[in-house]
């Protein structure tokens, strides 16, 4: 039977996309955490875990290990939220608001996972890209994009993405590599947006910024389809690095100007003042944060 400690490291490690990032959150040395881990996959006998000096990421056998490992992470916090919540259940509906580019499979994963855990909790679920009212709609919390304009909405930063320009080998090899900002505008792109959304990408940080344009070849507002549209071939699309990582590490996907690095987007859970911090959103906007970085790599990693 594999050691249950081990695959609470391997899982920790998954999620926290690093050794040294697990090592802070669990409050074990690297050392030991990546000792075990080796020990977990010599007993199981296959490789989880493929590590250069950089990055880690998961092997195929990993990913469906992983998937068995959170599962058994999640009974566990699900157990101590039984004897932490006896004389405080966190409970009643919540109705929240994502935007339509998020990867439903990694909200239903995340969701499923958040009810097992609160089972009390009903949710309402809603993808949507209009900029709904908290008060007036009846929603309890938005997962919106920043930078956020102050009003009575509080907001909570849930995490950050590193956005990138990227494009297939297939598509460079017919239509060239754009050498600087100003050339996207001879090249076909993926529009990541609504019907509102401009065929423009920011580009560069700090004191080097530009906008770029570039020719609209297609408009989703679906971040996957962009992903699948910019591996067939159809343009030059701006992704997570994160979205994308197991594409860019195969060579499906390769990185284009990346001496222009662009700022980060963040992503907020926003919530009305008028209802302070209620034990049920609090209980969503937390686990929202921690747990949705390692849906999305399951999911990148099992498509």
């Amino acid at each position: 039977m594999p050691d249950l400690n081990g695959m609470m490291l391997f899982a920790a490690v998954v999620r926290a996309k690093g050794f040294s990032q697990a090592a802070r959150e669990v409050g074990q040395p690297k050392s030991t955490i990546s000792r075990k881990v080796a020990q977990l996959e010599e007993q199981l006998g296959v490789r989880l875990l493929q590590r250069d000096t950089r990055n880690i990421s998961l092997t195929q056998v990993g990913a469906l290990f992983f998937q068995h490992c959170d599962s058994i992470s999640q009974e566990i916090e699900a157990a101590k939220a039984i004897i932490e919540n006896t004389h405080n259940d966190i409970s009643g509906a919540l109705r929240v608001a994502i935007p339509v580019s998020f990867s439903q499979d990694v909200i239903a994963s995340l969701c499923s996972n958040f009810m097992r855990l609160y089972p009390n909790i009903e949710l309402d679920i809603q993808f949507t890209d209009n900029d709904v009212g908290l008060v007036g709609e009846g929603y309890d919390i938005a997962i919106k994009y920043g930078p956020l304009q102050s009003s009575d909405l509080v907001a909570k930063l849930l995490f950050e993405r590193q956005p990138i320009l990227v494009a297939s080998p297939s598509y460079i090899k017919n239509h060239g590599t754009p050498a600087t900002p100003q050339e996207l505008a001879q090249h076909n792109g993926i529009l990541l947006g609504t019907t509102l959304s401009a065929p423009i990408w920011p580009l560069g940080k700090g004191g080097r910024k530009t906008m770029a344009t570039f020719n609209r070849k297609v408009r989703v507002n679906s971040a996957s389809m962009v992903k699948r549209l910019a591996i067939d071939a159809y343009g030059i699309a701006m992704l997570s690095n994160t979205s994308c990582k197991q594409e860019l590490a195969s060579g499906a996907l390769v990185p284009i100007l990346q001496e222009w690095p662009m700022e980060p987007f963040k992503v907020y859970g926003v919530y009305s003042s008028r209802r302070q911090l209620a034990t049920n959103i609090s209980a969503f906007l937390e686990f929202f944060a921690k747990r949705y970085g390692s849906q999305e790599s399951l999911q990148s990693m099992m498509s």
